[in-house]
């Protein structure tokens, strides 16, 4: 039986209501649904396309771009695999992107477009950890192969066996780092500040306290999702 983590809480739910509405995507000016069950594969694929790539607990990933499915997908998918991911703040300038994918030693990036793949492109030569550069959907192909698609990404997830995702949730605990919020860097350089999986589930819990929740509550995600109050 899995420890209580961000991870083992999204396989529970997808297995108590495999069916019902995780979340809804603006598409084409249309809400498109996805399942509790979709969003568990999702995530799943995600994680095991990190593995193929040779992600290692303990490792950072990073996220650039506003909200969209791909930024939670990847967020949890790296918690599943005993990572943490840490967001950027979309208007960041190339810099200051440069000083947290540094900071981090993320082996990977996640992007949001070809806007935001510039920044990363324009500092690239001096983040020696960083291997992959993935783009969310809607972005070009590149030629360079460091440059993966999302669809490029989680392809690399097909030949990884569901074992070795379920090992990587099981080995997890409560204690353990969960994700890294960087501060604005008002007064100095952000810092990483670091949450594990029980300072988010009891941040959790307390909140439901506050709000009157079911499982027909909507809301619209607007704040960014390198904030913690977003996420």
């Amino acid at each position: 039986m899995a420890a209580d983590t961000i991870p083992a809480r999204l396989l529970r739910r997808a297995e108590q209501m495999p069916g019902r509405t995780a979340y809804l995507e603006k598409v084409d000016g249309a809400y498109v649904p996805t399942s509790w069950g979709e969003y568990a594969d999702q995530v799943r694929l995600a994680a095991k396309a990190l593995i193929a790539l040779g992600f290692q607990p303990g490792q950072i990933t990073t996220i650039l771009g506003f909200n969209r499915s791909e930024w939670t997908i990847l967020d949890l998918a790296t918690m599943c695999v005993g990572g943490a991911p840490a967001g950027i703040y979309a208007t960041n300038s190339p810099e200051e992107v440069h000083y947290i994918i540094h900071h981090a030693e993320a082996p990977l990036i996640l992007v949001e477009n070809d806007a935001q793949l510039a920044k990363v492109l324009e500092v690239r030569d001096r983040l020696p950890a960083l291997k992959t550069i993935v783009t969310m959907r809607g972005t070009p192909a590149h030629s360079d192969s460091a440059i993966l698609t999302w669809d490029e990404f989680l392809a690399l997830g097909d030949g990884v066996d569901d074992a070795e995702f379920l090992g990587r949730i099981e080995d997890l605990e409560p204690d353990g780092l969960a994700t890294l919020i960087y501060t604005s860097g008002t007064t100095g350089p952000p810092k990483g500040v670091m949450l594990t999986h029980h300072n988010l589930t009891w941040t959790s819990a307390a909140a439901s306290n506050i709000v009157e929740l079911s499982p027909e509550t909507r809301s619209v995600s607007y704040l960014p999702l390198s904030h913690i109050a977003e996420q």
